[in-house]
Order: C-alpha cells, then sequence, then structure tokens
C-alpha cells in the first residue's frame, strides 16, 4: 500500500530565462561528506544568476541538513529519499511539502530470508532511521533505533527502506515484484545495497512536480549526477551530465560527461549555467 501526502504548493511566477538545476549530492557536489569552497561559491553564483538549484539526493532529510547548510541555502527545493521526500528551504526551517510512503514488509521480508544477516532499515521522517542492526559508521544519515523485533520496521508505512549486505543489488529485480521501486548501486558500497521506495517513485517523479510546480519550461532543465539513481532524472532533464568517475552505464546514459569529483567537474557544469542566461 502507498500514501502520498502534498502540501499546497508555492509557486514562483514565469521566468522563460530561468533554469532549474538538480544536483546530487554524494559523489557530485560532495566527497566523503565534504563540499569544498570552490563548489559552494558555484552554487552560489547560480542562485545568485536567479536560477533554482534543487538538490536531489538519496539521502534522508536528515542527511541532508548539514549540506544544505554547508552550501549557505535559504531557499529553494531539496529532494530527498531518491524522490520519495520533497522539502522547502525556508530560511532555517525545513517544510516538508510532498511525501510518498508505503509498506516496506513484503520487500523487507524477501530480503531478510534471502541474506542471512542482511541489514535492514526504514527511514523515520525528520528524526533517522529504524534498524534491524546498527549499520557502520557513515552508511547512514541520521541516527539509529535498533528495534527488539524485526516486524517494527514495517509497522507504519515508510518514505524508504535499506537493504545492505554482500551483493544485495542482486535482489533488485526479485524486490520489484513487491510492488516497490528498488535501486542499487550507492558510490558507498557498490553492489551492497539497494534502496527501496514506493512504486514509480523517483528523483525525476519528484522533479517534474517542482518543475511545473516553479513552471520552469522543460527545455531549461539541467541534471547532473553519478550514480544508477540518477539515471531517472538524467531521462527527464534537457540537459543531463555525469561525473567523470561515474560508472560507464551512468555515463553513457547522460548526453555529456564533466569531470571528476576530484576535478570539480560539476563546477564546470554550474559555472555555464551562470554565464549563460
Amino acid at each position: 500500500m502507498t500514501e502520498k501526502t502534498m502540501t499546497a504548493p508555492h509557486t514562483t511566477a514565469l521566468a522563460t530565462s530561468v533554469r532549474l538545476v538538480a544536483l546530487d549530492i554524494d559523489g557530485t557536489l560532495a566527497e566523503a561528506g565534504y563540499i569544498p569552497d570552490v563548489t559552494v561559491a558555484a552554487v552560489r553564483d547560480v542562485l545568485a544568476k536567479g536560477h533554482h538549484v534543487v538538490l536531489a539526493t538519496g539521502r534522508s532529510l536528515v542527511g541532508a541538513v548539514p549540506i544544505i547548510k554547508r552550501l549557505g541555502l535559504s531557499r529553494g527545493r531539496v529532494i530527498c529519499s531518491n524522490g520519495a521526500v520533497t522539502a522547502w528551504i525556508n530560511g532555517l526551517r525545513l517544510i516538508v511539502e510532498d511525501t510518498v510512503r508505503f509498506d516496506a514488509g513484503p520487500a523487507l521480508q524477501r530480503a531478510g530470508d534471502a541474506i542471512p544477516h542482511v541489514l535492514l532499515a526504514t527511514e523515520v521522517l525528520g528524526k533517522g532511521y529504524r534498524v534491524n542492526a546498527r549499520f557502520p559508521d557513515g552508511l547512514l544519515n541520521g541516527p539509529q533505533h535498533v528495534v527488539q523485533h524485526e516486524r517494527a520496521l514495517w509497522e507504519v508505512p515508510t518514505t524508504r527502506a535499506v537493504v545492505h549486505a554482500p551483493d544485495a543489488a542482486r535482489l533488485a529485480r526479485e524486490l520489484r515484484r513487491f510492488d516497490v521501486t528498488a535501486t542499487g548501486g550507492s558510490t558507498k558500497v557498490p553492489g551492497d545495497w539497494l534502496d527501496v521506495t514506493a512504486p514509480n517513485v523517483s528523483k525525476a517523479t519528484a522533479l517534474e512536480a517542482l518543475r511545473r510546480r516553479m513552471r520552469v519550461a522543460r527545455e531549461r532543465t539541467i541534471a547532473v549526477g553519478d550514480g544508477h539513481n540518477d539515471l531517472p532524472m538524467f531521462e527527464w532533464a534537457a540537459r543531463a551530465v555525469a561525473m567523470g568517475h561515474a560508472p560507464a552505464e551512468v555515463r553513457a546514459a547522460a548526453g555529456e560527461v564533466c569531470g571528476s569529483i576530484t576535478e570539480h567537474g560539476a563546477v564546470d557544469v554550474l559555472r555555464s549555467v551562470a554565464r549563460v542566461r
């Protein structure tokens, strides 16, 4: 069962010169959680030129907070949990606008049956995660609460679930039979990670809703990313840019490839946006 909630939209005036720039975080803006000064400056320059910058990440809302602070964002939107959560940045506050929740039970039970000692987590929006056992440090963005009974992980609908175990990504196709979206290939632990969200939810679905709300022309959309969870937003964007270190299939899906994270490839893209009206 999937539950979707929406709040009243905040719209902006139509401006044909405005671009919507969707930016992945980890592996695109940040390396090991750190965003260098040159990237911060490039993001702020794009905003100063009047364009929309939307962070589009697999991170939870809690995990996005330090990134928002580092970039100095006081307005705009952030898409979290691979499209399941959209929040409005209003000064120091994050106001949740859209959420898509689902019943993670059947998929997580199957993952538990298929892989011994699998680590499972479900998001608690704005707070952290329920987990069946502690994940290694640095893998989940936010506090972890270990439940006594595994069924407590899915007793209420969630925005996102995580499956972590050696070769977990091989379960993606099987878990999709339980009417969920299963996306593998975390840049931190490639092949050992699956993000599970509601059916037909992705960064692209959330971005399209925002594009309409912000009244930005489709041909003025740009997306930059490096992971498999960025593939839907590459298909959505008029200009799709893959980071130079991205897997081959991700680079092949983009219309353009920039430098790697160590080469500050996203900075070059952002500067090109800031230059052109």
